[in-house]
């Protein structure tokens, strides 16, 4: 009886934690009228799956824009990172990321990269996260066309807070540095709960190339209002 106990115990901790899958979608647009007319879109999908020491992120968003002009801001990105724990707090991860920005100084970036993370804060309250890196990335300029392949070097860094209940705010900033270009990123984001899991959510994205065409701005800059909705564990 006691080795069938030993024998049970043992078979429970064999066994795979349940895979846990949470995500949110969001939606916004925005539209002004008067002594000038624009209208704004923007979306984003966000899915996270967890199972035992492994965990894969995967986010696309969009950003339209136009004005009597005609468009004035056309952006389409996508991002599936994988990432196993190996203690509680350090883990390493590989990432692919993809962006289109037909206004941008690049038109297209595309990296892969592999590193090591840590979890520098993991309380219900505060998250921190830091990430380093190296990997490859292929550019494509909007206005000369002209093509880079690159070996880069990757930092990121991940901050969240959880003030209440109600409130959530989110401070992202990634750097990709190779011999072609700099890129960083920098996402500002608060989220108020309305009811339930559905959220207003306010974002200011700020994107930086130091080495871009001539007669190109270095920096590009999104803000967004959207309709947020979380769902999962």
């Amino acid at each position: 009886m006691l080795r069938r106990k030993r024998f049970c115990l043992a078979a429970a901790f064999a066994m795979p934690a349940q895979a846990q899958v949470a995500g949110e979608i969001s939606l916004g647009y925005l539209a002004t009228s008067g002594n000038t007319r624009t209208e704004s879109f923007n979306s984003k999908l966000a899915l996270d799956y967890t199972a035992d020491a492994w965990k894969n992120h995967f986010e696309t968003l969009a950003v339209y824009s136009y004005d009597r002009e005609g468009a004035s801001a056309e952006r389409y990105a996508a991002l599936d990172s994988l990432d196993w724990n190996f203690t509680g707090r350090d883990y390493v991860f590989v990432a692919l990321e993809w962006e289109k920005d037909l206004f941008g100084a690049i038109r297209t970036r595309t990296s892969e990269s592999v590193g090591y993370g840590r979890h520098l804060l993991a309380g219900p309250v505060h998250l921190l996260e830091a990430e380093i890196g190296v990997g490859a990335r292929q550019t494509e300029e909007n206005v000369t066309g002209v093509r880079d392949d690159d070996l880069i070097f990757r930092g990121r860094t991940r901050y969240e807070w959880k003030p209440s209940e109600t409130s959530y705010f989110v401070q992202s900033l990634k750097v990709e540095s190779g011999e072609s270009n700099t890129y960083g990123e920098s996402l500002t984001e608060l989220k108020l709960s309305i009811v339930g899991n559905l959220f207003a959510t306010l974002s200011y994205t700020v994107k930086h190339n130091a080495d871009v065409p001539p007669d190109t701005e270095r920096t590009d800059t999104y803000s967004a209002v959207s309709l947020s909705y979380a769902f999962g564990a």
